[in-house]
């Protein structure tokens, strides 16, 4: 499995916005490829601003080309993020996960 990770910093007024925007566009790409096992958001405070992080869940590594294309450290933006004033990352970190726990 491995894990593909991305993050961006915005105001806190359009946090919850970009969250509901992430929904429609990354969230709801990766999730329609065969090979995509799921996903987290998480968000934290830092200072002023929100950071957003995106973690999506892949059974193999090639698989996540679909959604990134070829070079797979690229970030994935979309056209109407700028609304939202984010400043992303534009590389994105990709992990094989070794273990893992499911709490149920």
């Amino acid at each position: 499995m491995y894990h593909r990770e991305w993050k961006c910093r915005c105001p806190k007024e359009t946090a919850d916005g970009f969250v509901e925007y992430l929904a429609e566009t990354g969230i709801k790409d990766t999730q329609s490829i065969e090979g995509c096992t799921g996903y987290q958001v998480l968000k934290r405070e830092v200072g002023d601003e929100i950071e957003i992080t995106f973690v999506s869940f892949w059974q193999e590594f090639e698989l996540m080309k679909e959604y990134a294309g070829d070079n797979l450290y690229k970030a994935v933006l979309y056209p109407e993020d700028h609304k939202y004033r984010i400043v992303p990352d534009t590389e994105v970190k990709v992990y094989e996960v070794i273990e893992a726990l499911s709490a149920n």
